[in-house]
């Protein structure tokens, strides 16, 4: 029943929802100048592409990379000499980060060279990446456009996951349509759909993945778990936060655990073939590297921070690169980040740090549509399906495990769970019988469009119009939430039409970017500032809200703002 076709008229909707989102996201993927991971991850997957796997950027699994390289590979991209002893190996820096730890000479490490498979090429790959993009041997603005649109088609590919997930379950084309139209006018969708980063590619697969295993669960059959495992690794291969796939699956099925027992194919064959289907997809990706990881003395494997289970089930541990970057991941998550909340700062983090930024980067609409969904949901649970019960239980899942982890930096870590709530409130939407709500839900739709709507093209820097909005973000969150050297375009235009010809500069992000742009700029610190006897300061907003920035914002007031997050100064 409900798979039928779809009415023109509905179909006519749909297309006009995608074409605006498309719209939304290319004003940005043009405008915006790369933020700070996308020189990265765009140089690594070009890499990949021609030969050199894993070199660069390990830390992720390489198709979310890959993807947005393609349409590099046909624009006769050309390293500069520096870019290409990189490759080779014939220059680095003088340290690495280890697996797990503090920063150390790479020397201490490895003292036979640093070809070693466990060697972590991180500050490397974000100099590639900055030389790659921006040296000026090839078109960087051409070349991060055209890898955003890739980036593009994925978001728009989970509007359609969104829209035919909540027609699956009710039926309803309208519901179906307001799902779709909160992804469309999602304001972290918009913020970080266009933009080369794991997440929205993460995303992308795992709506799709939790998609298939719901329908698994309605009707278990062959086909369905083997289309699961595949879905299920290719998200495993776009970032590492999809192994949380795994506790989902498990306590979704220990919720349908009768009705499937009572189906004829035993339990565990459909659980084999997941898992095999999945393991197929990572073995497809990461061929031909195949081979276990090499054998490491103890003493480095302490000294790198190599973690016990690696080193225990190593020769198991295919394709090993794979796991490489999972233990990095942990690492890091382990390690802890510099995070910034409201005011203040902290290296371990706040358990409650993302319900937090999820209430301060959505519309109020967004929030009140979430709590009227969940609590419909709710009140009818006995009577809900796999497809709605999938949606709300993954989200909350994910949610509370990301709440565990110690780097908060970014709303873009939950980006997994924005589809997922558009699904609850599309299911809900039939059974909100009262009629107030029934009044209240196109209000509140019409009220969010109109809120994201007011706030473009700048996504990433929105923030609750219940906090004053992108005005006041900086306030209470900072990096990926809001100022990730996304504006240096847009400096550049503001320097322009003001014929200032020289700046001082504290800026988040790449500084390749500001000397393509061929902005004169000297970067300061905040007491090389302080020194400073006259002239144009610019501060972005990441860094301003530092404690050593103090002296800054009680004494002086920005003469202007750009975009929101680059604070100009006119020191005299």
């Amino acid at each position: 029943m409900h798979w039928n076709l779809i009415s023109r008229k509905t179909l006519l909707i749909v297309v006009t929802l995608l074409a605006i989102l498309a719209g939304l996201l290319l004003d940005p993927a043009s405008q915006d100048s790369a933020t700070v991971d996308e020189t990265t991850l765009l140089s690594a997957g070009y890499t990949y592409w021609t030969g050199h796997r894993y070199l660069f950027a390990p830390e992720h699994p390489p198709l979310s990379q890959m993807l947005p390289a393609i349409p590099s590979l046909g624009m006769n991209i050309k390293l500069s000499p520096n870019a290409q002893a990189l490759v080779d190996g014939r220059a680095g820096y003088s340290w690495t980060r280890p697996w797990f730890g503090p920063v150390r000479s790479w020397q201490e490490l490895f003292p036979q060279g640093r070809d070693n498979w466990y060697y972590w090429a991180l500050p490397e790959s974000q100099l590639f990446g900055q030389m790659f993009v921006y040296d000026g041997a090839n078109d960087g603005d051409r070349m991060i456009f055209w890898g955003r649109c890739v980036q593009i088609l994925l978001t728009l590919g989970i509007g359609l996951f969104v829209f035919f997930w909540v027609r699956r379950a009710t039926g309803n084309d309208w519901a179906a349509l307001v799902a779709l139209a909160l992804w469309v006018f999602n304001p972290n969708a918009l913020a970080h759909g266009h933009l080369i980063t794991t997440d929205i590619s993460v995303t992308f697969a795992m709506t799709g993945a939790l998609f298939t295993f719901a329908l698994l669960l309605e009707k278990p059959t062959l086909r369905r778990a083997i289309v699961c495992g595949i879905v299920t690794g290719v998200a495993l291969v776009m970032k590492h936060t999809a192994v949380t796939l795994a506790p989902m699956y498990l306590l979704l099925t220990g919720l349908s655990g009768k009705q499937l027992k009572a189906q004829p194919i035993p339990l565990w064959k459909l659980a084999g073939l997941v898992v095999l289907a999945a393991w197929g997809v990572l073995m497809v990706v990461y061929f031909p590297h195949w081979s276990p990881a090499p054998p490491l003395p103890e003493v480095q494997a302490n000294a790198l921070g190599v973690p016990d289970w690696f080193q225990t089930f190593r020769t198991l541990l295919i394709p090993a690169d794979y796991f490489k970057g999972f233990a990095l991941t942990l690492g890091h998550s382990k390690a802890g980040h510099e995070n910034y909340l409201c005011g203040e700062w902290s290296h371990d983090g706040w358990w409650y740090y993302y319900p937090v930024a999820l209430f301060l980067k959505s519309p109020v609409a967004f929030i009140v549509m979430i709590i009227l969904g969940a609590v419909t949901f709710l009140r009818n649970l006995k009577s809900a399906g796999k497809l709605e019960v999938t949606a709300w239980t993954a989200a909350t899942l994910f949610l509370g495990i990301a709440m565990t982890s110690n780097v908060n930096i970014g709303i873009r870590h939950l980006l997994p769970v924005m589809p997922l709530l558009c699904v609850g409130i599309g299911c809900a939407i039939p059974r909100m019988t009262s009629p107030f709500v029934k009044k209240a839900l196109p209000i509140l739709l019409s009220w969010q469009i109109i809120i994201v709507a007011l706030a473009y093209p700048l996504y990433l820097q929105f923030f609750s119009e219940a906090v004053g909005g992108a005005q006041n973000g900086h306030r209470y969150l900072v990096d990926s939430n809001y100022d990730w050297g996304q504006d240096a375009k847009r400096l550049k235009t503001f320097l322009t039409e003001r014929s200032i010809q020289h700046i001082y500069l504290d800026y988040f992000g790449t500084q390749y970017s500001i000397e393509y742009l061929k902005i004169p700029n000297i970067r300061v610190t905040a007491e090389q500032a302080h020194q400073i006897k006259q002239g144009w300061l610019v501060v972005s907003a990441s860094q301003l809200m530092r404690p050593e920035w103090d002296w800054l914002r009680e004494s002086h007031t920005p003469l202007a703002r750009i975009a929101y997050t680059l604070f100009i100064y006119h020191l005299q």
